[in-house]
């Protein structure tokens, strides 16, 4: 480094013969040089810079000529090849984590699948211990939008933890004749005659954010230094045939509840709406596993927590299994 310095400060006296650029001889021989010449040190080395005077835009090479009263030197500045002189070899090696965490997240996405419950004695969806909620599992239907997720890389793709942010709509298709209702101390249905009820179901819709630890198997490795990105320049990754496995836990926040009926009166189609509370707690806690190939996903959801408060119906856990397509990154 003082190498570099020392030169360019035996430099500096000439720097100024620089835009002059003339030797005592015929206006024929020599012309004016209309440039100047710039001059800096730093631990990289020496840089020299070339600037017409003219136009005020600098040279990418050129030649430039100092005089003395007995000597003539010549400096010729060409480009350095290989050097990315708009982007530095961190900048491109942070994108490239960005790009490489993007890639290797699975849940920005849109899910689908079938929404029940699981009762104290294991069965889903019905049963004597269902209490008011016997429904219809083919047709109750689990819906979300995953549009938003953060991951942490622990050194390397192969694990990491992440987060995000979704949307989802739980749809409960009950299967029986009946008519939901609410108080303040419970939920119970009653039978119906008639109508013969078309549509007869409970939906709920939440903001879900989870925090699940993530495994992939693809090998995603980075460059280590400025020599190895040059060396290939299009440095890419891809999750094709990649494994991935997640577990962690979902929290949802159940904000709009309603229960909506569909039937026939005396020829006429009525559609009857509620948004009673029905005693549903508004807020769940649920168990994630996750398991995909490239752009699938398979999941399952179980509730940790109640669907309605303590005491006002029996102790249902929400649960949701399905199919998510990862496209959102």
């Amino acid at each position: 480094m003082k190498a570099p310095i020392l030169f360019s400060l035996l430099l500096l006296p000439f720097a100024g013969m620089a835009q002059q650029d003339s030797i005592r001889s015929n206006a024929s021989e020599v012309q004016p040089d209309r440039h100047s010449l710039t001059l800096s040190a730093g631990s990289n080395g020496m840089k020299v810079q070339v600037q017409s005077t003219d136009t005020n835009t600098v040279q990418k090479g050129d030649t430039i000529r100092i005089t003395s009263k007995r000597k003539l030197i010549r400096i010729i500045t060409t480009p350095r090849i290989g050097i990315d002189t708009v982007e530095s070899f961190e900048q491109k090696l942070s994108a490239l984590k960005r790009e490489r965490r993007n890639l290797f997240s699975y849940w920005a996405g849109l899910e689908f699948g079938m929404n029940s419950f699981v009762t104290t004695d294991g069965r889903i969806g019905d049963g004597p211990e269902s209490g008011p909620l016997q429904l219809n599992n083919a047709k109750s239907r689990y819906f979300a939008i995953n549009f938003w997720e953060q991951k942490i890389e622990f050194g390397t793709n192969h694990v990491g933890l992440f987060t995000g942010m979704g949307i989802e709509f739980d749809n409960y298709k009950l299967s029986e004749n009946n008519t939901l209702l609410s108080n303040g101390d419970s939920t119970y249905a009653v039978a119906m005659d008639s109508p013969d009820l078309r549509k007869n179901k409970l939906r709920q819709i939440g903001l879900r954010v989870p925090l699940m630890l993530e495994f992939n198997t693809n090998r995603a490795k980075l460059p280590a230094n400025a020599d190895e990105l040059a060396a290939k320049p299009d440095w890419s990754f891809s999750r094709k045939h990649n494994v991935h496995l997640a577990a962690g836990v979902v929290g949802s926040w159940l904000f709009d509840t309603m229960y909506k009926q569909k039937y026939t009166e005396d020829g006429h189609n009525v559609k009857q709406r509620s948004k009673d509370g029905y005693n549903l707690l508004p807020y769940r806690l649920a168990a994630r596993a996750q398991i995909g190939y490239g752009p699938l996903n398979l999941f399952a959801e179980y509730a940790l927590t109640r669907m309605f408060e303590e005491g006002t119906a029996p102790d249902l856990r929400a649960l949701n299994v399905g199919i998510t397509l990862i496209g959102f990154n």
